[in-house]
């Protein structure tokens, strides 16, 4: 009998850590703000923080990242950023159309079967 290796599944420290433990990193942190600008409480050390961060381009982008969200990326990977000119539907076979009529309406496709 073969043994099984160690290599995914529950391991020991894995997953999120506790709120216990991130409310204590949190504490952690907002001292050390607190010491660093000379402030008494934590909302002004987190204005502090926010006002220092707005003095750099990327600290601009982390605050509006993380306070309206990552914007989603659009990455072209079909036509290399050229627009797609002259695209005859006509050339494509009835199996080729059938699949784009599937895709778009939502459909799945199996892609795993030779085309004919």
């Amino acid at each position: 009998m073969e043994e099984k290796s160690n290599k995914g599944g529950a391991r020991e420290g894995a997953g999120r850590k506790s709120k216990v433990d991130e409310e204590k990193t949190n504490t952690i942190f907002l001292s050390m703000i607190k010491a660093v600008k000379k402030v008494d409480t934590d909302d002004d050390a987190k204005q502090a923080l926010a006002k220092e961060l707005f003095t750099f381009e990327r600290g601009q982008m982390f605050i509006a990242e993380h306070v309206f969200g990552k914007p989603k990326e659009k990455i072209d990977v079909t036509s290399g950023d050229s627009p797609i000119q002259n695209f005859n539907l006509s050339k494509l076979s009835d199996a080729e159309l059938s699949v784009i009529l599937k895709l778009h309406a939502g459909q799945p496709i199996n892609t795993d079967r030779e085309s004919d």
